[in-house]
């Protein structure tokens, strides 16, 4: 008993590495639970955030169980589709109807209006290589239709370049609470 007291609370080398080690194990281990960093990988949320970021999400498990985003709450979402987690805003709760008509998003037949979001959503863009010149935009028309229960619908803010969806809460890992 008295080498293990000489050993944690001495002052030799393998004393203050494990006092090191327990205070770290202390705290990261509460913090690893609650939070994880997320590295963002494309420019579907630019402007808010940009390719190449590190931000912080709050793990769902820590939000409560019964947690439901708030609209335009920025969350990441597992995508079974695209085998990969993305990272959107909530734009449509449960039970509302969404439609898009000419790229601009309609929810409850009102159009979204939102500081988050920047363009149209667009189906197609067709750009002239030398110029740079875009010279066609196709842009999504999607049929109103109302989001089913324990699922939002969620985009990203580059309107023109994101996926989009309703997908299931459940999916959602978290809630990205610092950029």
């Amino acid at each position: 008993m008295a080498q293990i007291k000489r050993l944690l609370f001495g002052s030799t080398r393998i004393g203050r590495f494990l006092r090191i080690l327990t205070l770290l194990t202390i705290f990261a281990y509460p913090f690893g639970y609650h939070y994880r960093p997320v590295y963002i990988d494309g420019i579907s949320m630019e402007p808010t955030y940009d390719d190449g970021q590190w931000s912080l999400v709050q793990r769902r498990r820590s939000l409560g169980g019964s947690w439901i985003p708030d609209r335009f709450d920025a969350v990441t979402v597992w995508s079974d589709k695209h085998n990969c987690t993305l990272c959107k805003r909530v734009l449509g709760l449960p039970g509302e109807t969404i439609e898009v008509k000419e790229g601009t998003i309609f929810i409850n037949g009102k159009e979204m209006k939102d500081t988050f979001g920047i363009g149209k959503m667009i189906r197609q863009k067709l750009e002239d290589p030398v110029t740079g010149k875009i010279w066609l935009e196709i842009y999504d028309n999607i049929e109103p239709q109302v989001i089913p229960a324990n699922h939002v619908w969620i985009v990203g803010d580059n309107r023109a370049d994101s996926v989009f969806g309703d997908f299931p809460i459940n999916k959602i890992q978290g809630k990205i609470i610092l950029y």
